[in-house]
Order: structure tokens, then C-alpha cells, then sequence
């Protein structure tokens, strides 16, 4: 049985899809049995993964019903490693269900107060969620178009330690591939997007939001 990744967050344009992207063709690179749930009616993923993508294969489906998505998921999860789950840019019954059923929730950040703002609301409404559910529902937040030097990226990471969130060590630097990663069906999986997508992957693993049986397999791969 896999484990059901879900990212989310309620401000649009925060990096969600290309964060699917790099996870999903990152991790099917190093021999994992990936799939992907696009949750989000504007289906960009969907159409993506259908019209340009080319690189290792993974399973990409379907489904805005916040009570099919459930099924789907669970279904899924019985032949593949990781399940993972791209909701749309504002709450919605989806998202929540989305969320409600993860082993980990990623939530995507980039340095702007709306993003902050959209990732603590979104903190707020998986702690609600796992209350509702009366089981943890673990949850970290992944900073992207991230320049480390920043002062933006500064202020954003003081407000976030201040609500004392979950940050990820590794983050999403502000790179021109990840622009680029919706206009190409090309996902890079070495070179710098390759390293720190990596590094994530690692991370998550260590979490146990990735399998860890399969740590292994991401070892010999990267060697």
C-alpha cells in the first residue's frame, strides 16, 4: 500500500503544479511507482501530463468530486508507491477531502504575504481536519521561488517560525526551469532542479511521507 501525498494550499499560483511535476517525474526517475491525482477543475496538470510531458511514465488521473476522490485515491494507493494529490488554488470540498485522507500534506510557499498568510489558513485547516478525523495528518511546508539571501524570503520565514510551522529544510529556488516546467514536457531530474528535488525526496522519506522502503531504491539511483 502507497502513501497518499496531498498539495495544498488556498492562494493560487504558490507552485502547487510544479511541485507535482518535479515529485512526481523526480520520483518515478529513481524507479518508483508514482501517480497523480489532478483535483483542481482547471485540470492543468491533466492537461500537461496528457499534451507534453515526456519523461519516466507514472499514472495521472482525474477527479473534482470531493467523495470520488477518496475512492480513487485508496484505489490507487493499492499499486502504487506514492499517491499524489493536486488540489485547486482556493478551499474548496476537494481540497478538504484531499487533505483529510493524506499521510503527509505538502504546502507549497513563495515569499509574498499572501502566500504566508494562505500557508498558515492552510495549517489551520489540516489541524481542524485532523481533529475532525481524530488522527494526526502530519503536514510541512515547502518554500518555493525561494532565494535563500532574500530579504522578502526573510520576513516570509520570520512569520513562518513565528506560528512555528513545519518548514522543510530543503526548498525550490527561484530557477528559470521551474517557470519553464509548464510551457515544456521535459522535467529535469539532474542538474540543480534535479539535486534539490532529491534532497526533497530524501526529506520526505525520512518523514515517512515516502514509503521508506523505497529509500533504498533513491540511494542506488542517485549513486
Amino acid at each position: 500500500m502507497g502513501n497518499i501525498v496531498t498539495v495544498a494550499s488556498g492562494k493560487g499560483g504558490c507552485s502547487k503544479s510544479t511541485t507535482v511535476m518535479i515529485l512526481s517525474a523526480n520520483l518515478a526517475a529513481r524507479g518508483y511507482r508514482v501517480a497523480v491525482i489532478d483535483a483542481d477543475r482547471n485540470q492543468s496538470f491533466a492537461s500537461w501530463h496528457a499534451q507534453a510531458y515526456e519523461g519516466p511514465p507514472f499514472t495521472c488521473r482525474s477527479e473534482v468530486d470531493h467523495i470520488k476522490v477518496v475512492d480513487l485515491a485508496g484505489e490507487l494507493a493499492e499499486n502504487h508507491d506514492a499517491v499524489i494529490v493536486d488540489t485547486a488554488g482556493f478551499e474548496n470540498l476537494t481540497a478538504a477531502s484531499a487533505i483529510g485522507m493524506a499521510d503527509h500534506v505538502l504546502i507549497p510557499c513563495m515569499p509574498d504575504r499572501g502566500s504566508v498568510r494562505e500557508t498558515m489558513r492552510t495549517a489551520q485547516q489540516v489541524a481542524s481536519l485532523s481533529k475532525a478525523a481524530r488522527r494526526t495528518i502530519p503536514y510541512s511546508v515547502l518554500l518555493t521561488r525561494w532565494k535563500p539571501r532574500g530579504l522578502s524570503e526573510r520576513a516570509a520565514l520570520d512569520s513562518l517560525e513565528e506560528e512555528k510551522l513545519p518548514i522543510l529544510v530543503q526548498s525550490f529556488g527561484d530557477l528559470a526551469d521551474f517557470t519553464k516546467l509548464s510551457f515544456s514536457g521535459t522535467v529535469p531530474t539532474t542538474g540543480k532542479v534535479g539535486d534539490q528535488a532529491g534532497s526533497l525526496i530524501a526529506e520526505l522519506v525520512a518523514k515517512g511521507a515516502i514509503p521508506l522502503a523505497k529509500a533504498s531504491r533513491v540511494r542506488g539511483k542517485a549513486a
